[in-house]
């Protein structure tokens, strides 16, 4: 039997796929530095907003930009895949803007939730109920 290995489809649902090794969510790491230093990251998170309208704009440059705080991230299980979970939110405004967002352990881009007092909630991308459920979580 193949190991198990992550593959996000069209509809940006993770699903379980034969291949490669499974890779380990890490865990401990700030938004900012991953999408500094990481190709993947960076690159998912660009594709990830590109396009999308109404959003605020310290999300709309976070990767040129990072004009936010962020808290450690966490490894959490979303429907059986392990993953990384960031929160952040806009420096000096948390209360009314922050973000929550999950990425695959080889960097690639899962789900976003943006809660903003003026723009409302945001979703990006195509979260499982699951997954939801971790993006809302209160809290960075």
């Amino acid at each position: 039997m193949a190991p198990l290995s992550l593959a996000q489809d069209s509809s940006n649902s993770v699903k379980p796929t034969e291949g490669a090794t499974k890779e380990q969510a890490k865990a401990g790491r700030f938004l900012h530095e991953v999408i500094r230093t990481s190709p993947p990251h960076q690159n998912a998170l660009l594709q990830a907003l590109r396009g999308q309208r109404h959003l605020p704009n310290w999300v709309r440059n976070m990767v040129a930009t990072p004009f936010y705080v962020s808290s450690a991230s966490v490894a959490v299980t979303i429907d059986g895949v392990m993953m990384e979970a960031f929160g952040a939110c806009l420096a000096g405004d948390c209360a009314n803007s922050h973000l929550r967002v999950l990425f695959q352990p080889d960097g690639k881009f899962a789900s976003m939730r943006i809660v903003d007092a003026k723009m409302g909630e945001i979703i990006v991308g195509t979260p499982s109920p699951q997954a939801l459920a971790e993006l809302a979580r209160p809290g960075l």
